[in-house]
C-alpha cells in the first residue's frame, strides 16, 4: 500500500515539474495544473491518484513523513506519525530532525539519508527512536527520494514492530520452554502431518523419549512417512487411530499389546489427539514392565484366591469329619453310658448313692446336648441331607433362640439345586452376616429371604438398624485387618458369586448374596 502511494506521489511530484512551465502558477502552491492540450485526457485520473494518495498517505497506520533533505526540515506528516510518536503536526511541521530528536542512535538520519540517495531506496532498515514521552521504541524504515518543485525531499515510512518484537521475543521464549518440556518428557511424543488425504502419516517431530522407547534416533525418522519407519502401526490398529483422529477430532486412549508365544512383549499406551493445525500428536509411555508385574500380581492373587477357596472347603471338611466323629463315636459312647448309668440307678437299692447317680445323669445329659449343640455347630447335618433352604431356617431359629431376636425365614419354595462347596459358602455367608446383625445393628428383628432368580439363587439378609457408611468399613476393614466380609465376598466371587450391600447410616442394612445354581452356564 505504502509502495503505490509512494508511486503516485512520485507522479504527483512529475507534475509539480510540469507547474514551473506555467508562468501563472510559478511559486503558488495552490495555483492550478496547467495541462498542455495534448494532456487533457488524463487530467481526470491525474486528479484521482492525487486524492488516492492522500487517502493512502493520511491514513496509514504506519508513520509517514516528507523531510527536506537540505535541511532535514518536516514537510508532512500522517496520522501514524502522531499515533506512533506521540508528537502532533503542529509540533512537527517546520522544525528539523535535529531539533525534533527522535533518532537514539547518533547518526541515524543522516545514514537514512546517504543510504537513501546513494540507493534511491531503504527498504525495513532497523532503527531505534524515541516518542513524545521519550520512551524507546524500535521500527522499520523505508524511505525513498523525491523531488518537489525541484527540491529533493526523503518520504520515510516507520512501522513500529515493539510489539512485533516482543511478540518474537515472548515466541521464542515459549518455543525454548516448549522444546525443553518436549525433549524432557518421561513419555514418548511423536508429531505427524497427514498426507494422502489421511491415508498415511509423515513424522514432523520426534522427542527423546521416543527415541530411546523405539530405539532410534530422531533424524532417522522426521520427514519420513510413519509406514515406512514403523510398519507395525498397520497391524496393530494404531494407524486406525490416528485416521479417526484426524477426521473427526475426537481425542482416543488406545493401549498396544503385542504377545509372542503366549508372553507380553510390548505393552504401550498411546494418548492419541489432534491439534487447530491438523497436527497429530501420539502420548505414549513403554509400560511393558508394569504390565507384567501386574499380570504377575494377578496371577499371584488368583493364587491366593484359589488357595483361600480350598482353605475354606478343607475347612468344612475338617468340621464335618470332627461333627460326625461326635455324632457317632462320642454322641454314641455318651448315650450308651447313659442306658448303662440308667440301668445301675434302677437296680441300686442304696438309698445313699440315689442322689449322686441322679447328678451324674443330669451331668451326662447336658454333656449329650452340649455334644449336639457343638455338632450342630461345626457342621449342621440337615445341610448335607435336607438341603441348603433347611439348614437356612434352622440357623434363623437358632439365631433368635440364642440372642432373643425375632428372625422372620421366607423361601419361595422353588427348587434350588446346588453343588455341595457352594451351598457350605452360602451357609456360611449367611451366618456371618447374621452375626455382624447382632453384634453392631442394634435391632430385634431380622428378615431372611430365599428365593430363586432365572439361573440363581438369591439370598437377602435385611434389618432396620443403624446402619453404617459402606466406605468406612471398608477402609476400618484394611487398617484393622478384618476381614469378615471381605472373606464372603472373595469366597462368593471364587464360586461365581456375589455379594451386594446397601447401607447408610440410620437407614439399616440390607446384604444379598446370589450365586449359580447347578447346570447354569
Amino acid at each position: 500500500m505504502i509502495r503505490k502511494s509512494v508511486n503516485n506521489l512520485l507522479k504527483w511530484t512529475g507534475r509539480e515539474q510540469e507547474k514551473k512551465k506555467n508562468p501563472a502558477g510559478e511559486g503558488t502552491a495552490s495555483s492550478v495544473l496547467y495541462v498542455e492540450p495534448e494532456k487533457g485526457r488524463w487530467k481526470g485520473t491525474l486528479q484521482k491518484s492525487e486524492e488516492r494518495f492522500v487517502t493512502a498517505f493520511q491514513n496509514s497506520l504506519d508513520a509517514v513523513q516528507i523531510v527536506r533533505v537540505d535541511d532535514g526540515m518536516y514537510v508532512e506528516i500522517n496520522k501514524g506519525f502522531t499515533a506512533v510518536t506521540g508528537y502532533q503536526a503542529d509540533e512537527v511541521i517546520g522544525r528539523t530532525v535535529a531539533e525534533l530528536d527522535i533518532w537514539c542512535d547518533p547518526g541515524g538520519w543522516d545514514r537514512i539519508v546517504e543510504t537513501t540517495l546513494r540507493d534511491l531506496s531503504v527498504m525495513n532498515m532497523e532503527a531505534r527512536y524515541r516518542d513524545r514521552l521519550g520512551q524507546t521504541r524500535t521500527g522499520t524504515v523505508s524511505a525513498m527520494t523525491m523531488n518537489l518543485k525541484g527540491v529533493p525531499h526523503i518520504l520515510t515510512v516507520i512501522r513500529d514492530i515493539d510489539v512485533l518484537k516482543k511478540t518474537e521475543e515472548a515466541l521464542a521464549v515459549s518455543e525454548a520452554r516448549f522444546r525443553e518440556l518436549f525433549n524432557n518428557m518421561s513419555n514418548g511424543v511423536a508429531v505427524f502431518r497427514a498426507v494422502d488425504d489421511g491415508r498415511d502419516f509423515v513424522i514432523i517431530d520426534f522427542n527423546t523419549a521416543a527415541e530411546r522407547i523405539e530405539g532410534v534416533s530422531r533424524h532417522e525418522v522426521v520427514g519420513r512417512r510413519v509406514l515406512d519407519v514403523f510398519p507395525s502401526v498397520e497391524s496393530c490398529g494404531l494407524l486406525a487411530v490416528l485416521r479417526r483422529v484426524w477426521e473427526t477430532a475426537v481425542p482416543e486412549h488406545y493401549p498396544v499389546a503385542i504377545y509372542r508365544e503366549g508372553a507380553l512383549r510390548v505393552w504401550k499406551e498411546n494418548y492419541v489427539y489432534r491439534l487447530p493445525s491438523g497436527e497429530i500428536i501420539d502420548v505414549y509411555d513403554d509400560v511393558t514392565r508394569r504390565k507384567q508385574a501386574e499380570d504377575k500380581l494377578l496371577a499371584y492373587q488368583e493364587q491366593l484366591r484359589s488357595l483361600t477357596s480350598e482353605l475354606s472347603l478343607a475347612e468344612e471338611r475338617e468340621r464335618r469329619r470332627i461333627a460326625t466323629d461326635l455324632h457317632d463315636h462320642i454322641g454314641q459312647t455318651l448315650s450308651v453310658i447313659k442306658m448303662k448309668l440308667f440301668e445301675v440307678q434302677e437296680q441300686c437299692e442304696d438309698p445313699g448313692l440315689s442322689k449322686p447317680l441322679e447328678a451324674a445323669m443330669d451331668l451326662l445329659r447336658m454333656t449329650i446336648q452340649d455334644t449336639r449343640s457343638l455338632t450342630f455347630e461345626l457342621s449342621p447335618p440337615m445341610l448335607y441331607e435336607l438341603g441348603l433352604e433347611a439348614a437356612l431356617e434352622w440357623l434363623a431359629e437358632t439365631f433368635q433362640n440364642q440372642h432373643g431376636l425375632i428372625c422372620s425365614f421366607v423361601d419361595d419354595g422353588r427348587e434350588k439345586p446346588l453343588p455341595e462347596d457352594l451351598r457350605v459358602v452360602l451357609f456360611r455367608s449367611v451366618r456371618e452376616l447374621l452375626v455382624n446383625v447382632t453384634k453392631h445393628a442394634q435391632v430385634r428383628e431380622i428378615s431372611l429371604d430365599v428365593r430363586r432368580e432365572e439361573d440363581r439363587i438369591k439370598i437377602t439378609v435385611a434389618d432396620r438398624g443403624v446402619g453404617f457408611d459402606p466406605r468406612e468399613i471398608s477402609e476400618r476393614s484394611t487398617r484393622c485387618h478384618e476381614f469378615g466380609l471381605f472373606n464372603v465376598r472373595e469366597r462368593l466371587e471364587r464360586l461365581g458369586g456375589r455379594l451386594e450391600l446397601h447401607s447408610a447410616p440410620g437407614c439399616g442394612t440390607t446384604v444379598t448374596v446370589s450365586a449359580p445354581l447347578a447346570g447354569s452356564s
